[in-house]
């Protein structure tokens, strides 16, 4: 009896967090390129289109770009214009995540004991799939490679380990794809060369040296650095080292900059004792699985410390190396302390416990991520039929608007991609939110940068924050109190980096906002105007001096 209760509760623990993402995905992902993708996707696909020679499109496939070359993404996508003459961003952000999934099974499938194959699956499913990784749960473009490299990566030393006729051949197709997703894909094979010398199979050791030389080769044809991007000096190495670390720790310290760098220092060296005599042959995949992911974000630390900065310092797309590694080992820590005190199992509930809470912190910190991320798409998009340009969108989805707004056109001529029309795109600002348990405060830092009124709406910009609070990004929104109404609109989150450094915290970076209400959205009446936070949990506000007056209409 006991046996189905554990499993039963293990079942739930590993569905209950991924189908709570995948309803995130289901309701914020939008139809909208972002950023890379208006080059790596549609300037490509606009390419193949108009009958570019195929040298140069191979040329355009296989380039550097950013200390990267991101061959297989671009081949799924000229893939997806041979198969279906267009692309869908919701369609590769699907994808993207299902790499994620992907790594889950293949750590599972390669767990031959029934009752730790159950707890490696609720261990991996409460300590990854969670919302820190919002940039690339949201964002093709970056789900399609973070999460792809860490599933061929890893699924390629799984396979490796596993010994058979088809370790070897497997393996190094993992590593082809990791080293041709991203660039620290390329420490597959020096890792698996260390377990092979010392697993002594010197004939599998032989080809995969061969193999890993030509595709290192591959890679390096042409390379070159950005020239935006500076590399570190000699000078830089403490800087470097602090932020490996502080990626390592990333994701049990959550966004806290200062504890982030200890968490990955007791990730290295736990992981370094735990594995000192190289571990059991059942848990070695989980071995040099975390040893990929503290070199990969070594590499990571060595091309991005000097680009990083105070108000942004934990890219979210690089958190998925933290949350792999510290699931692994704390997998294997419990399989270790189970086969020592078999008959003591009472452990596992508040440790279970203490994984559940983890789960929902990391989901209430970055619960906005997805609204934030569709607002933005949202709103360009309105922006774009509006005006004919993304030039005036709240929030850019490309540094060079013009370019942008060329290259939408051509995609839409081509029929190649069209942006979601205005009626049937989801709105992520629908209406206000009438609040009838919110309470007043008065201990709360803001400035009010612009209160204005203008034909038929509102526009409010500024910061905010409490001091006494840990500052979110798009926790704070407008609200409107009249007589008989108290409603506020979840605004647009705008990064405030001198706020920050005025009042020397970084996360106040996060404070800043900015929303334009149509009036059409309030009732007729006097409002005064105040800013709000906790929207959804136990709402907060303080009044303005500002007053707006909606007239019938």
């Amino acid at each position: 009896m006991s046996r189905i209760v554990w499993r039963t509760a293990y079942f739930l623990l590993a569905v209950l967090p991924a189908c709570f993402l995948a309803w995130q995905v289901a309701t914020w992902t939008r139809n909208v390129p972002n950023w890379d993708e208006f080059d790596t996707v549609l300037d490509l696909l606009i390419s193949l289109d108009a009958g570019v020679e195929r040298g140069e499109i191979a040329s355009q496939v296989v380039s550097i770009q950013n200390e990267h070359r991101t061959v297989v993404s671009r081949s799924l996508f000229v893939l997806s214009y041979w198969i279906f003459g267009g692309i869908n961003f919701i369609a590769l952000a699907v994808v993207g995540n299902l790499f994620l999934v992907a790594l889950f099974v293949l750590l599972l499938a390669r767990v031959r004991d029934a009752p730790a194959r159950w707890r490696l699956a609720a261990i991996f499913s409460l300590a990854v799939f969670q919302l820190q990784h919002h940039e690339s749960l949201f964002w093709g473009g970056s789900s399609i490679d973070h999460f792809l490299v860490v599933m061929a990566a890893v699924g390629g030393l799984v396979a490796l380990t596993a010994q058979g006729r088809w370790s070897v051949p497997l393996g190094a197709l993992g590593g082809f794809v990791a080293t041709f997703s991203l660039a620290q894909g390329l420490l597959v094979w020096p890792i698996a060369m260390l377990l092979l010398a010392w697993e002594r199979r010197t004939r599998e050791l032989l080809a995969w040296t061969s193999v890993g030389a030509l595709s290192t080769a591959l890679f390096l044809a042409g390379f070159h650095v950005n020239p935006g991007h500076h590399l570190p000096q000699l000078s830089d190495i403490p800087a470097v080292l602090w932020f490996w670390l502080r990626l390592l720790g990333s994701s049990p310290a959550f966004d806290d900059v200062t504890l982030a760098p200890w968490c990955g220092g007791i990730l290295v060296v736990a992981t370094a004792w735990v594995f000192r005599r190289a571990g059991e042959p059942r848990e070695r995949f989980a071995g040099v699985a975390i040893l990929w992911c503290i070199g990969a974000a070594g590499l990571i630390a060595w091309g991005r410390t000097l680009l990083s900065n105070e108000w942004a310092p934990i890219t979210s797309r690089y958190i998925i190396l933290s949350s792999v590694a510290w699931a692994l080992l704390a997998w294997v820590i419990v399989e270790r302390a189970i086969a020592a005190f078999p008959r003591w199992k009472w452990w596992l509930v508040p440790f279970f416990a203490g994984l559940v809470y983890f789960n929902l912190a990391a989901n209430f910190v970055h619960f906005h991520a997805g609204r934030v991320y569709a607002m933005n798409a949202d709103s360009a998009v309105e922006s774009f039929y509006k005006h004919g340009s993304f030039v005036h969108a709240p929030t850019p989805l490309y540094p060079d608007p013009a370019r942008a707004d060329a290259m939408i056109s051509e995609a839409q001529k081509r029929e190649i991609f069209r942006l979601p029309e205005i009626d049937s795109a989801e709105a992520a600002l629908p209406a206000a939110i009438p609040l009838e348990a919110a309470r007043e405060i008065d201990n709360v830092h803001y400035f009010i940068d612009e209160f204005e009124e203008g034909p038929g709406q509102v526009r409010i910009s500024g910061w905010a924050f409490r001091p006494e609070e840990g500052v979110r990004y798009g926790d704070v929104g407008v609200l409107f109190r009249s007589e008989g109404a108290l409603l506020a609109f979840e605004a647009f989150p705008r990064l405030r980096p001198a706020v920050a450094e005025v009042f020397e915290r970084s996360d106040a970076a996060y404070a800043g906002f900015e929303l334009t209400v149509p009036t059409d959205k309030l009732p007729a009446g006097t409002y005064g105007m105040g800013i709000c936070f906790s929207l959804h949990g136990s709402p907060e506000y303080i009044m303005t001096a500002n007053t707006l007056v909606v007239r019938a209409r």
